[in-house]
């Protein structure tokens, strides 16, 4: 079967893979190649995958999982790919902190610049009759 996972950057993983094990808030589901088409939610959790005895593991949060035709597509809001559960949770961990440090510092930006517009309507007297 192929996996593609879609994250709001994009298609960021592609592979073919024997068989996944999703789990999600409701535990494990296993997934083979000719399943049932299937819809899973997962709020935070991960799927194993499995190809040649090799495994690796994708972190994911808010996630859909969708299986159909041999397809198995994962559209989650994060995804982090690791060829371990602990190496996938920590590059997870690590993207979530980047994200947060860019967002404060976007916003740390933004209230500069609301406040050197402020200033500078002051100082032009504009609105004033």
């Amino acid at each position: 079967m192929i996996f593609k996972v879609l994250t709001q950057l994009g298609k960021t993983y592609s592979d073919e893979i024997e068989y996944t094990i999703v789990r999600n808030e409701d535990g494990d589901t296993g997934i083979l190649n000719n399943h049932i088409p299937i819809i899973l939610h997962i709020g935070k959790g991960y799927l194993k995958f499995v190809k040649d005895k090799h495994e690796s593991f994708l972190v994911v949060e808010q996630a859909v999982v969708e299986f159909k035709n041999n397809e198995l597509n994962i559209l989650a809001l994060e995804a982090q790919m690791g060829a371990t559960l602990d190496k996938a949770t920590h590059a997870f961990d690590m993207m979530k902190k980047e994200r947060l440090e860019l967002t404060k510092k976007e916003n740390i930006d933004f209230s500069k610049q609301e406040r050197e517009l402020k200033e500078n309507i002051t100082k032009s007297k504009a609105g004033q009759l």
